[in-house]
């Protein structure tokens, strides 16, 4: 499969997904969507991916380790990719054992352990009552 064929697949499966958008997001990921996709590095593969699903007008957006096994500047690229592509009044959940490298862009935690949440709520509020990052309390309570 190529880029182009997913984008046709996302393009017939979804009716919010907004294909000008996507392209933009390839250019300024420079990514070429005639590729194979098995022939994309990771890091690529996971822009690509993040591409589709940000290009949807979504009102609820799941990414799971979005960040997970690429380098640095890719990371960088991803955060600010989702920060500047999701819809205004949509909920971005993710879902990841990375916390310091995303930190800044949360608005609200939420801790699960064993299958139970542990702890909810507003990052501000976490910082001033614990005084410490989130990560520190990420690792303290999952050491």
């Amino acid at each position: 499969m190529t880029g182009s064929d997913a984008i046709q697949l996302f393009r017939d499966m979804y009716i919010d997904f907004d294909e000008q958008k996507m392209n933009a997001l390839l250019e300024r990921m420079n990514i070429d969507k005639k590729v194979r996709l098995k022939s994309l590095s990771k890091g690529n593969k996971e822009k690509f991916q993040l591409a589709l699903v940000m290009s949807r007008r979504a009102k609820i957006y799941i990414l799971d380790e979005p960040i997970g096994g690429v380098d640095p500047a890719a990371r960088d690229l991803i955060l600010d990719t989702i920060l500047n592509n999701y819809e205004e009044d949509s909920l971005v959940l993710i879902s990841t054992h990375l916390i310091q490298d995303v930190e800044k862009v949360f608005d609200s935690v939420i801790f699960l352990k064993e299958g139970e949440v542990v702890l909810f709520d507003e990052v501000d509020a976490i910082r001033q009552r614990e005084q410490k990052s989130i990560d520190e309390l990420f690792r303290e309570v999952f050491k």
